[in-house]
């Protein structure tokens, strides 16, 4: 359980609504804030495990660490578009459409220039990025990592970290 360590603070209000806002640490002049918009009131409070709960008029300094963990739906819609992506990466995701478009339009009479043209553009780019792999991975005045190498320094560098655990580390 973490200490409470409390210090002076200001807590902000939403001036129409009274809604809370945020805590913003104490100022010597608080005529320099925002007083068009938002109303404050001076808290003793630990910004890092204490927040507000309320409104301007009738608000309670809670524990943040004795509150159920917030989940919300944009959260796990982030955490589904994540492992999509990773496994089917945009550019993968519209290489698989475009080539099925193409087998339907080719066996239809649906005219599609512009989707042979652009799948013709997309395989030339992906050829000459594998072209440009290869001689960056061949030449000693560079030190190219492919994507899998570079992974595995990650996984190597934040081994047993919280990180690790957790999956989210991203770059070294």
């Amino acid at each position: 359980m973490a200490e409470i360590i409390r210090q002076p603070a200001l807590a902000q209000f939403n001036k129409i609504n009274k809604k809370f806002i945020t805590v913003l640490s104490m100022v010597e002049d608080t005529s320099l804030l925002n007083h068009d918009f938002y109303d404050y009131q001076e808290v003793s409070i630990d910004p890092y495990n204490e927040t507000i709960q309320g409104d301007y008029n009738n608000f309670q300094i809670i524990d943040l660490n004795k509150q159920p963990l917030e989940i919300t739906e944009d959260m796990l819609n982030e955490l589904a578009r994540d492992k999509i992506v990773k496994e089917y990466p945009i550019e993968r995701q519209l290489t698989v459409l475009g080539t099925v478009l193409e087998k339907i339009v080719d066996q239809t009479d649906i005219e599609a220039e512009e989707l042979k043209t652009m799948n013709d553009y997309i395989a030339e780019i992906k050829r000459t990025n594998s072209i440009r792999k290869q001689f960056y991975a061949n030449n000693a005045d560079y030190d190219y990592k492919s994507t899998e190498e570079l992974d595995a320094l990650i996984q190597e560098k934040y081994e047993g970290s919280i990180q690790a655990y957790n999956g989210e580390f991203t770059s070294l």
